[in-house]
């Protein structure tokens, strides 16, 4: 579990040292006094990424240089001191040491959120879907979070490339075999992990929301990219295409997927409480799956926002009755709710930037 938070630095918080001494803690305030932030900052030190904002600057407080999230952190038999300095440049720090890459320093423990937007996922753009099965992919497939990051820094040295008149053809596509062996890999994962989603939510739905049962998820993307040799051949028809737009136009980054039932997509026909329910199996369905096939599946960790007002309360109590079952849970509320998790829980009272 989480044993000890600092942050210094990041967003209203100047200075904050919060000791976590059981695996249920409830993070109380009125709006706007920090309680979102507290929990952005754990899922930073999982994912090395916000669940609110793509850009870092916005998580240090006004007139300071840089922040620093630290954390504390044990999970059976194995304990890792994680700190990471947020400024012009990004500073990652694991036992004390500092480490270069990402993927050495990301996946000390899986996050798993419940967010009041969890619903933009279904009816949002498509880059909230990719981020979405990006980060879920990666914890449970190391080997996919690396893939990741080599892909799309080879898109975007493509890209720049694309833009510059004076660079030979040459040159681009010496991108070429990296960016087919990795997108293919994208795309394969996301093909597999898109079916098992797809049937652990109709199992959810089926319960949950019975006219929607018949729930699948649709990958939109070229599936024939999944063969590295095609992808590459793809990307040479498309160099001269590319350089006239000035960036990479096949590839996983631009898939999507659609949440389809009864042959209707839902983010152009279903109804906002259709919307919220298929959102809210969805964050349920990647509990299930993260937390008893992850390779870090003792690592869970359960972060909520405040997003259970507007679900009844057998479904509420079905939720935390489900929950429960993560190594540690962190819910931040304006009140503390009559449920059973606040039973043997730790309250931390945050007013102002000040936690207590």
């Amino acid at each position: 579990m989480v044993n000890l938070l600092v942050l210094q630095n990041f967003r209203l918080f100047e200075s904050v040292s919060l000791h976590f001494e059981v695996p249920t803690v409830f993070l109380c305030g009125s709006n706007g006094q920090g309680k979102t932030s507290l929990l952005e900052a754990l899922f930073y030190l999982a994912n090395l990424r916000s669940f609110r904002t793509s850009r870092t600057s916005e998580m240090i407080k006004l007139h300071a240089p840089s922040a620093i999230v630290g954390a504390s952190v044990s999970f059976r038999d194995w304990s890792r001191q994680l700190a990471v300095e947020i400024g012009e440049t990004r500073k990652l720090v694991v036992d004390g040491k500092h480490v270069a890459r990402a993927s050495e320093f990301a996946g000390s423990f899986n996050t798993v959120t419940f967010l009041p937007d969890d619903p933009e996922i279904i009816t949002g753009r498509s880059q909230v879907r990719r981020k979405f099965m990006d980060m879920f992919i990666s914890m449970l497939d190391h080997g996919y979070f690396t893939a990741l990051q080599a892909y799309y820094n080879g898109v975007k040295n493509r890209n720049c490339l694309l833009r510059m008149k004076d660079v030979s053809n040459d040159v681009i596509r010496s991108y070429h075999p990296a960016l087919a062996k990795y997108g293919a890999e994208i795309v394969q994962a996301r093909e597999i992990h898109l079916r098992i989603l797809s049937d652990f939510m109709r199992n959810i739905m089926a319960e949950l929301k019975p006219e929607l049962a018949d729930l699948q998820l649709k990958l939109r993307t070229i599936h024939e990219l999944s063969d590295p040799k095609i992808f590459e051949e793809k990307l040479e028809r498309n160099l001269e295409k590319d350089r006239l737009n000035g960036y990479t136009t096949t590839g996983p980054h631009l898939d999507d997927f659609d949440f389809v039932a009864d042959g209707k997509s839902l983010k152009l026909y279903g109804s906002r409480g259709q919307c919220r329910a298929t959102s809210f199996a969805l964050k349920e369905a990647e509990f299930d799956i993260v937390k008893n096939h992850s390779i870090s599946k003792d690592n869970t960790v359960v972060i909520v926002d405040d997003a259970t007002g507007d679900l009844d309360k057998k479904t509420q109590e079905a939720f935390y009755h489900k929950i429960s079952e993560a190594k540690q849970v962190f819910c931040s509320f304006t009140e503390i709710p009559d449920n059973p998790l606040t039973q043997n829980s730790q309250i931390v009272h945050i007013t102002a930037g000040r936690a207590v």
